[in-house]
């Protein structure tokens, strides 16, 4: 059975391959380790995203976020968690 993305999103999170860079008002970039190399993502407070991976070569820019980009989202909503 395949993993859908949203599956591998928190397959990358859990497995401690994101890594968040900059984040500003604006947008938040990250480095994610995938299968086949680093993916350079953005996400953008309007919902849409950039990513190098070959989902966001037809997807950039839109809110069809792709796995890396959900991971990013999932990575920066955990960093932001208030601890118990």
């Amino acid at each position: 059975m395949t993993e859908t993305r949203a599956e591998k999103a928190q397959r990358l999170v859990d497995e401690g391959r994101v890594t968040i860079g900059q984040k500003t008002s604006s947008f938040t970039q990250a480095v994610v380790q995938g299968k086949d190399g680093r993916y350079r993502t953005t996400i953008y407070v309007n919902g849409t995203f950039w990513c190098t991976c070959k989902w966001g070569d037809f997807h950039n820019y839109t809110d069809d976020l792709c796995a890396h980009a959900l991971a990013v989202k999932l990575a920066t909503e955990k960093e932001n968690e208030p601890c118990p």
